[in-house]
């Protein structure tokens, strides 16, 4: 039975509430949150196996969208937030 209570909501979710307060810390705890979704689908679609093939596509394709989420956060991230180039080390 699906429970839809609102109340409950982030007991039962599988990546936690982060407050943010700047543009690059949101992408980022939004990236967080879709390496989770992917995982938590990774998990599923190899717990089904090949017992039950329709679901393990449709998986399969969510899986797929939300790696392109990730991606796009990603290059967003890269954007809004670029790192500085890294040192080169002397010897």
């Amino acid at each position: 039975m699906p429970n839809f209570d609102p109340h409950g909501l982030a007991e039962r979710s599988h990546a936690e509430y982060v407050e943010c307060n700047t543009l690059d810390e949101m992408i980022r705890e939004n990236l967080v949150a879709e390496r989770v979704a992917i995982e938590s689908y990774k998990e599923m679609i190899s717990y089904l196996g090949h017992d039950d093939p329709t679901t393990k596509r449709l998986l399969e394709s969510i899986l797929a969208k939300e790696e392109e989420h990730a991606e796009d956060l990603s290059s967003m991230l890269r954007v809004v937030a670029p790192r500085p180039p890294l040192k080169a080390v002397s010897a």
